[in-house]
């Protein structure tokens, strides 16, 4: 048997909106990405049921995707509230310094709010956020990022093993030694989760 690939790249990255045309407006009108594809449906895909939903696709300049869903029976303003950075964020990424504060002036101009570039030594970076509620970051590579990363890469098992002998206990009393150890899920269970999401 052949070694298995890796994954080559992210095909698209889907997320709940509020409403498809709002989100048309912000990633085509604002952001550059192109419509591709909406696609209405009348049932789950895995179980078949009644299910009325519409499936957004934006193409970013690399060919990789940006995807929402707007289902108008599931809006409830509650899941569109501002969403931690720490929670989730999606970093898109451009050339230079130049185009970043570029980007950061006409997001200033067309959606009202950018953060000013923070430098993270690595990369430099603006924040915002979209209608639904998802945090943005537009991102620029630091002129010394590879040197940056190939030493960040010589020294990551061993910050990670030191990390996780730091805050092991602490996570253990919040969540449990079991799901912390668990290292892929029960058939059974699978296939519970599967079926709750509608994929099966």
């Amino acid at each position: 048997m052949n070694k298995l690939e890796r994954p080559k790249n992210v095909h698209h990255q889907a997320y709940l909106c509020r409403d498809a045309e709002q989100t048309r407006w912000f990633y085509e009108d604002v952001m550059g990405f192109k419509l591709v594809a909406a696609l209405g449906f009348e049932s789950s895909p895995g179980s078949g049921e009644p299910l009325e939903y519409m499936h957004l696709f934006f193409e970013m300049g690399n060919g990789d995707h940006i995807a929402f869903f707007d289902i108008p029976d599931d809006v409830e303003e509650k899941k569109f509230s501002y969403t931690s950075g720490f929670d989730q964020h999606i970093a898109f990424e451009v050339e230079s310094l130049e185009e970043l504060e570029s980007w950061k002036n006409h997001l200033n101009d067309k959606v009202g709010w950018a953060s000013d570039p923070i430098d993270h030594e690595f990369v430099h970076s603006i924040y915002f956020y979209d209608p639904n509620g998802l945090a943005l970051e537009i991102t620029c590579r630091d002129k010394n990022y590879e040197k940056i990363m190939k030493e960040d890469e010589r020294k990551a098992h061993n910050n990670l093993k030191i990390w996780t002998e730091k805050t092991r206990s602490k996570k253990e009393s919040r969540v449990g030694s079991d799901k912390i150890d668990e290292r892929g899920l029960d058939r059974k269970e699978l296939i519970k989760r599967l079926k709750i999401s509608g994929l099966i």
